[in-house]
């Protein structure tokens, strides 16, 4: 099992290479795709989901939440 810190930057180096502004009509499908893909990942660094959920929350409003931001600094 990993420590809280090691998840966090494993998500924090994920969300920098994979979480892209997307135009807001397209974001959920978006969302979901990343949701996917990170919960993907992270299994295979042996990360569960649970895991993930204790460390970020939900994580379809983490990734939302990213978004936001990148799109924020973007702007």
């Amino acid at each position: 099992m990993r420590s809280k810190s090691e998840i966090e930057t494993f998500v924090r180096d994920w969300v920098a290479r994979n979480v892209h502004l997307v135009p807001e009509l397209t974001l959920p499908a978006e969302v979901d795709k990343w949701a996917s893909d990170l919960t993907g990942d992270a299994r295979a660094q042996g990360i569960s989901g649970g895991d993930l959920n204790k460390t970020v929350g939900d994580i379809d409003d983490y990734l939302t939440g990213q978004h936001q931001q990148i799109s924020a600094t973007a702007a």
